[in-house]
């Protein structure tokens, strides 16, 4: 059995930093290597979870955070936390999470909690590669790439080879799943086919809604290109698969009040750019999109830019985001994320400059869009825009145990369950595409509907289902990016669930460290009763 040392420092390059938090004005870009019992790579709510549950476990614990700041989208921009079923969160998760918090509050908590239990975390540092030996990582290697003063991920790193991280366990709390991704473990994106897990839902959908603006940069020539923003892409047969990411965008805080931020244009705005919108106006056209709340039963959803205090998007064409923009995102490198990330941020702030110049705009979004700014004291350190994109969904991996549609429909009843999930099928559009001499929007309908009316939408998420299997790594977890169909995960997404899995994979990795196991070794029985002991909520209740 391996010894553990209990002591309150981390090992960096043969130096000794107490409870050091280095915090990103403070950041050494050359750390060199770090010895630690436990690396989280990536600081959301789900990573800090995973490191203060095995800091009370008595583990040393490093957290590798790519960005300057804590908590992803809990403190990115989210003006609520989507809880679901208030009665499937448990533990640590519930103690934090409070529905009167905003982003700030949160940013402030997390800090407050690192400090406490003397977390080192690594910001500005992101995963370039890792050594595996056998089927165990030993190592990661990270590169020194700060945000741009808007909070966008550079293309390049400023220092390639800063630091290296050794640990016996690995959690990968990140988004984007980087570090299962290259530690090759298996991993998916996109929609399954319908048939690949038996999904009634599964697969790609009919088209949300089709808006008669033609696409063309000449109307009805084909020949003469696509106008901007529309993909160039043919959808795949209903039901079948494809590689489609439903959209991102940021949770932007948006005022009228006098006391705001401006809302700058872009330096290379073009007014072409938005030729989609100058057509829909000039033809009195609709740009209402629609959801699902129940099956079969459809609603009219409206569009808006410009959502006072959230600034959330909205399931149709008159909205923040441009749909189909992230598609390269889940496999792109940094390079490739940076161009997305940056085009969205750039987006929001170009559509706002054309509603209140172009003549083309009705005057009542003219003059709404002239007295709409960034709310102050939110993201005044990156000009009032969200430093976190909402990447609702981007790898999944796939291991023994894949939660899907017949979970969330209660048919399933796994002996494992390290936490649950009741949030309903949220859905968001996938593309922006031609089809017939019209501009459609695929997919994106559902909207938090429920399939399962006897545990009232709660489901069972397995310990198999945040661990890889067996025969391609044994030391590492994975409660963001998890083991689920495209279907589950646009339930399990919320960042409640993402919490209590990582704090549960937390609590199993100090068992898998103090035992000296494979993570998959790890006795249930065990695992379970430390589980309850935190308060966490493994079963469904019977409504």
């Amino acid at each position: 059995m391996k010894k553990i040392n209990r002591r309150d420092f981390i090992a960096i390059g043969g130096c000794s930093l107490l409870g050091t938090y280095l915090s990103a004005g403070e950041q050494d870009t050359t750390l060199g290597t770090v010895h630690t019992d436990l690396c989280v790579y990536g600081a959301t709510a789900s990573g800090i979870m995973a490191a203060v549950a095995a800091r009370r476990e008595g583990m040393r614990v490093v957290i590798i955070e790519p960005s300057r700041w804590l908590g992803g989208m809990t403190g990115g921009g989210l003006m609520h936390i989507d809880w679901g079923r208030r009665q499937a969160v448990g533990g640590t998760t519930r103690k934090t999470l409070n529905s009167k918090y905003d982003d700030t509050v949160y940013r402030k908590i997390f800090k407050k909690i690192v400090e406490k239990y003397a977390i080192q975390v690594v910001y500005e540092h992101r995963l370039t590669s890792l050594r595996k030996t056998g089927k165990k990582i030993k190592s990661i290697e990270l590169e020194y790439a700060p945000p741009d003063q808007l909070g966008c991920p550079i293309p390049y790193a400023i220092v390639n080879h800063s630091m290296r991280v050794e640990a016996d366990v690995f959690i990968d709390c990140s988004y984007e799943g980087e570090l299962m991704a290259r530690s090759g473990v298996s991993y998916t994106y996109g929609r399954e086919a319908a048939e690949e897990y038996d999904e009634s839902l599964g697969g790609v959908p009919p088209n949300m809604v089709e808006y008669d603006i033609d696409p063309y940069v000449k109307p009805g020539n084909p020949s003469s290109g696509l106008i901007p923003l529309v993909q160039d892409i043919k959808m795949n047969p209903i039901g079948s698969a494809d590689k489609l990411t439903m959209g991102y965008g940021f949770r932007w805080k948006f005022t009228k009040e006098p006391d705001q931020i401006p809302i700058g244009a872009p330096e290379d705005y073009d007014p072409r750019t938005y030729e989609v919108y100058r057509r829909a106006y000039q033809n009195k056209i609709s740009l209402l999109g629609r959801r699902t709340r129940k099956l079969g039963v459809y609603e009219k959803c409206g569009g808006h830019v410009h959502g006072i205090g959230t600034g959330n998007q909205a399931r149709s064409l008159y909205t923040n985001t441009v749909y189909g923009s992230n598609a390269n995102y889940p496999e792109g490198d940094y390079a490739e994320r940076a161009r997305i990330w940056k085009f969205l941020q750039n987006h929001l702030m170009g559509f706002t400059h054309f509603l209140r110049t172009d003549p083309s705009v009705p005057l009542d979004k003219r003059e709404n869009a002239r007295k709409v700014g960034f709310m102050p004291d939110y993201f005044d350190d990156t000009g009032g825009l969200p430093h976190q994109l909402y990447v609702r969904e981007c790898r999944r991996m796939v291991s023994d145990y894949v939660v899907c549609q017949k979970d969330m429909e209660g048919k399933t009843d796994p002996s494992d369950s390290v936490g649950l999930a009741s949030y309903g099928v949220d859905d968001w559009p996938y593309a922006m595409f031609p089809l017939n001499g019209k501009i459609v929007l695929n997919g994106g309908e559902f909207s938090m509907l429920r399939l399962d009316p006897v545990y009232d939408g709660i489901y069972k998420i397995p310990y198999r289902s945040i661990t890889p299997k067996a025969s391609e790594c044994t030391n590492l977890f994975v409660p963001v990016c998890c083991s689920a169909s495209h279907i589950a995960m646009t339930s399990l997404r919320m960042e409640p669930v993402w919490m209590i899995l990582g704090e549960s994979a937390g609590i199993a990795a100090a068992m898998a460290i103090r035992e000296d196991i494979p993570v998959q070794k790890v006795d249930y029985t065990k695992l379970r009763n430390k589980l309850l002991e935190k308060g966490q909520i493994l079963e469904r209740p019977q409504v």
